[in-house]
Formats: structure tokens, C-alpha cells, sequence
């Protein structure tokens, strides 16, 4: 039997090759590589044989054409030749291993550069007060303009995770007049937001269904506020294959994780790793900047000055 150390579907068409579970098996091997560097890109690969020469025998007789679906993008096909069916197995999947590695390459270089333009347009990062925030950090929210009953235009705001910052979230738009919608997998965290009057849905973000639900299709934007980065990026791929033009904003813990999210379908990103660096600097700064600007600031350099 072939290895399952993938989830990802390799379907192996022979054409007119007879093969078998010891081929099978060389496939999955060769292929092991590209799925644990790749495989969060990657949906499926097809792989295809061929005898070139049919009954006649010559060099490279063998074909091998491996096809792959990367981000849902068109196919990434790549073929190779030799004298039998695992040499042209091995070299098909260093070039296909070769051919996504540039593609994911492209994606991540376009979206450092939407996530830079985002922290330029946007103004960077603000931190968002109140009570319950714990200083918890996001992009400050643009203004969502609010249409008219019966309008086609796109409105109000999902909140996915109802936490601390996804409560922020949801008062300071609340405050501004913009419809929400909250979503949470947290039966008691719904109870407790009944008598409130803010619409709130027990469920999964990441479900299609669930999305649907709280208005993905028409909604103004979707505010992905879970701590679990991973999910994030799924509930950005499940929501922007839904709706190809709501606004997605996503909360993650590492940049890595924001880059994913982003070429999940992200329009902007709230990274906590970046978010805490410019605050401590920020704070830092403005610590030593105020002491440095005292007549003793020499007092820094000293053990009284240290212990203010």
C-alpha cells in the first residue's frame, strides 16, 4: 500500500503502462517533499504514465506528466522522460516540486507588497482602548458607509470570534452606527450577548453554511478576529470563495500566518508579532525620549537613574 502521510488526493492514471503498488508507492515518496513544504497550497495532483515507444523499446521510454492545483489557480503540469517509469517519476516531481515553489514564491512577494501597501493606506496599526481590550491590538476600522433599505450596496460588518478583541471591535462600530453581525463557536458566549441586540450566530466560521447565514454574500466586510491562526486563514479562503468582493480583515499571531492568510483571499492583516514590536518600540522610545530630555539625563547611565 501506498504511504498516507498526505491527505492531499494523488490520482494516478496509468494510460496504457501497467502499474503497481510498488510504483504506487514510489509516486507518494517522491511527491512527500513537495507536500510538506507546499501542501496548504496545494488541493490535488494528478499523475499521468505513458510508454512512449509502445511495443518498440528505446531510450526513454517511460513518461511521466504530474499536474497540480496550487491556490486554486490553472493546473501547474510538468512532464519527464527516461528509460523506465521511476526514473521519469523522479525527475516529473523534482520539476513539479521546482515549478510550485516559483508560483508560491510570486504569491508570497505580491502579498508582502499588499501587506505593506495596507499598513500605508491604513495608517498602520492602532490600538483599540476600552474596557475589556487588555490593549488588544488591531487595524484601525475604516468607515463602512451604510446603505439605504432595498440598496444592492454592500452593508454592515461580520465579527468572527467574540472575544476580547472582537468585542473592541464590535463597540467601536457600534459606536460609529455600522451594523454587525458576530459569530462564535461559544454556546455561553452567545447566551450571554442575548439581551444585547447585537445579532450573534453559533457556529463555525469556517463553514460555508454558517457563513451564508450571517450574510457573507451582502455584508460590507469580514472581521476575522479568532486567536487560532490557522482557522483564520481558512474562514478568509472559505469566505472569499462565497463573496469575491467583501472586505477581509484577519487577526493572526505571526507574519508566516498573515502571508497565508492573505493569499487566502485577506484584503488587509493585523499581525500580533509586528503589532507588540511597534508598541513596546513605541513605548520604549517615548520612555527614553521624556528622560533624555531632563537636565540629569545622564541619570539613565546610573544605578539611582536605573531604578526610577
Amino acid at each position: 500500500m501506498p504511504p498516507t502521510s498526505t491527505t492531499l488526493p494523488i490520482l494516478i492514471r496509468p494510460g496504457n503502462l501497467q502499474t503497481s503498488s510498488a510504483i504506487e508507492a514510489w509516486v507518494h515518496r517522491k511527491l512527500a517533499g513537495a507536500f510538506r513544504r507546499y501542501g496548504s497550497n496545494m488541493t490535488a495532483v494528478e499523475v499521468h504514465f505513458e510508454d512512449v515507444n509502445g511495443p518498440k523499446h528505446g531510450a526513454a521510454d517511460a513518461r511521466c506528466v504530474m499536474e497540480a492545483r496550487v491556490n486554486g489557480r490553472s493546473p501547474i503540469a510538468v512532464q519527464a522522460r527516461a528509460d523506465d517509469l521511476y526514473g521519469a517519476i523522479d525527475a516529473a516531481s523534482r520539476k513539479l516540486d521546482a515549478a510550485i515553489a516559483r508560483v508560491v514564491e510570486r504569491a508570497d512577494t505580491r502579498a508582502r507588497r499588499r501587506f505593506r501597501h495596507e499598513r500605508e493606506v491604513i495608517g498602520n496599526v492602532s490600538q483599540i482602548g476600552g474596557s475589556g481590550t487588555s490593549g488588544a491590538a488591531a487595524i484601525a476600522p475604516r468607515h463602512v458607509e451604510r446603505a439605504e433599505p432595498g440598496s444592492a450596496q454592500r452593508r454592515g460588518v461580520i465579527i468572527a470570534g467574540f472575544g476580547p478583541v472582537g468585542r473592541a471591535l464590535a463597540d467601536e462600530l457600534t459606536r460609529h452606527g455600522v451594523p454587525i453581525t458576530v459569530v462564535d463557536t461559544n454556546a455561553e458566549t452567545i447566551r450571554r450577548q442575548d439581551g444585547l441586540g447585537i445579532p450573534v450566530l453559533c457556529g463555525d466560521i469556517t463553514d460555508p453554511a454558517v457563513l451564508r447565514r450571517a450574510g457573507i454574500e451582502t455584508a460590507a466586510a469580514l472581521a476575522v478576529t479568532i486567536p487560532d491562526g490557522a482557522e483564520a486563514v481558512r474562514a478568509c479562503a472559505a469566505a472569499r470563495a462565497l463573496s469575491p468582493d467583501v472586505h477581509i480583515s484577519a487577526r493572526t499571531t505571526f507574519l508566516s500566518q498573515g502571508l497565508e492568510a492573505m493569499r487566502a483571499g485577506a484584503n488587509s492583516i493585523t499581525v500580533e508579532e509586528i503589532v507588540t514590536a511597534s508598541a513596546l518600540a513605541r513605548v520604549v522610545t517615548q520612555q527614553l525620549t521624556g528622560k533624555l530630555h531632563r537636565s540629569d539625563s545622564e541619570a539613565l547611565m546610573t544605578p539611582q537613574g536605573a531604578n526610577e
